[in-house]
């Protein structure tokens, strides 16, 4: 998950003063990992490694590991998660920690969010070096402490590996296509069936695939973030017209925002095919938008 190596201290050092918080738990975390033989990086990304960090800015963040890929180094990463955990004192006072693994197809990666009591929260992956995301596919993430010879030919071979985040796919772009879709098709059924608080949930759905085909459609990283990646790129470039997509529990107007979504999810899916030509669903686009005409 690393772009670029810099000097942890210094870039620590550089932080405004509202990251005071942020800094202190990196601080302890960058001690650590100097402490820790197994420890091989420390990643640091999102908002902060993009320098866009402010007071409620999350610490994004991966632990790189001398462990093999896979169920291969798995022991050593539930035992450096460990680790972790048990230092999350030091580094403040801790309000509560979740422990749970991340699924990322044959990885193994495990994540520990921990709430600091005076604001702070860390969300940290914790995996093998040779899995740690680098260049285009973590453009805003920083090695913020690279342990020497931690970058191997065979580590950087299998960093090659991973897509980039700056493009989508034809592919990608019909699956959130079709995912919009079926969520609003399954929003008529409930609003027939009366269950408005599932018709809502549905809507909601819906409108998750509408921001991750705008995203990519106006080329932001991460595209598959949606909304968060939209508003991270530019919060005043929205898709027109998108908040009649709102809606309460209101039969009338869940239908209403469902035939809005319906002419924007059309509109985002030709943009983003546009950039990444897809096949898109068209014959459920249109069975969908007539269901939906003739409620």
């Amino acid at each position: 998950m690393s772009s670029g190596v810099v000097d942890g201290q210094a870039w620590l050092d550089s932080l405004p003063d509202e990251l005071a918080g942020q800094r202190r738990v990196l601080a302890g975390l960058l001690e650590f990992c100097r402490a820790a033989p197994q420890v091989t990086s420390l990643n640091v990304g999102c908002s902060l490694g993009r320098g866009a960090g402010d007071a409620l800015s999350d610490i994004d963040a991966a632990l790189g590991l001398a462990a093999g890929r896979g169920q291969a180094g798995a022991a050593r990463v539930l035992a450096a998660e460990a680790d972790v955990v048990a230092e999350l004192p030091e580094l403040g006072p801790v309000v509560d920690v979740l422990r749970h693994p991340i699924s990322r197809g044959d990885k193994f990666v495990r994540r520990v969010f921990a709430q600091f009591a005076d604001g702070p929260q860390l969300d940290l992956a914790v995996v093998a070096e040779a899995e740690i995301r680098r260049g285009d596919a973590a453009p805003d993430f920083l090695a913020v402490y690279q342990a020497d010879g931690a970058l191997t030919d065979d580590v950087l071979a299998a960093s090659d590996e991973n897509p980039s985040a700056l493009v989508a796919s034809g592919e990608q772009v019909r699956e959130w296509a079709f995912f919009g879709w079926c969520a609003l098709i399954d929003l008529a059924k409930y609003l027939r069936r009366g269950s408005l608080w599932e018709a809502h949930a549905r809507l909601g759905e819906a409108r998750d695939q509408i921001w991750a085909l705008w995203a990519a459609a106006t080329g932001a990283i991460y595209p598959w973030h949606g909304l968060s990646q939209v508003l991270d790129q530019d919060p005043d470039q929205l898709p027109p017209g998108i908040e009649a997509t709102v809606a309460a529990l209101d039969p009338a107007g869940l239908l209403a925002a469902a035939r809005a979504s319906a002419t924007i999810l059309t509109e985002v899916s030709a943009a983003a095919a546009e950039k990444y030509p897809a096949d898109l669903p068209a014959p459920m686009a249109r069975y969908v938008t007539q269901t939906l005409a003739a409620l």
